[in-house]
């Protein structure tokens, strides 16, 4: 029995996909996607150096080491981000429908579909997306993931 995608997707060339905006339904809340951080910062109006959540489909795809004392509350954590000791920051994807969706791209930057500083507006997460992504699920902004900043030993709480 073969697994097949709940996605459809166009074709498109991977230039394309590598400079596009992609507005979808994450496994927290609804979101902009893409390869580059700063397509996404231009387009909310934020800084173009703004760090970005990274959003990952495998274990394997973690961007940097993290401490070993926190590997196994990573690994189980679910709709929750994390922020290492070098700054960067990850959610690993547990929702089936979006982690089939991100498998092609094995990791993408997130971040809310809204303005900088500002609220969440359809119009405006249609008007800065270059690709709307639709899974049966449909797109509604829900309540956004924890974050947690580890480091060696310790854990702070953020949101």
């Amino acid at each position: 029995m073969s697994k097949t995608c709940p996605i459809n997707l166009m074709p498109l060339s991977l230039d394309s996909i590598h400079n596009a905006v992609i507005l979808a339904q994450t496994d927290t809340t609804i979101g902009l996607l893409s390869k580059d951080s700063r397509i996404i910062n231009q387009k909310k109006g934020a800084n173009l150096n703004k760090p970005l959540l990274k959003e990952i489909a495998k274990l394997d795809s973690i961007p940097h080491r993290t401490p070993t004392s926190m590997r196994n509350m990573i690994r189980r954590a679910k709709k929750t981000s994390f922020i290492l000791p070098n700054g960067s920051s990850f959610r690993i994807i547990k929702n089936n429908l979006h982690n089939d969706f991100l498998q092609g791209f094995k990791w993408l930057y997130s971040s809310s579909a809204n303005p900088t500083n500002g609220d969440f507006s359809m119009e405006f997460a249609e008007s800065v997306s270059d690709i709307i992504v639709l899974d049966k699920r449909g797109i509604f902004a829900t309540k956004s993931s924890m974050i947690l900043k580890i480091g060696h030993n310790r854990i702070k709480k953020i949101r």
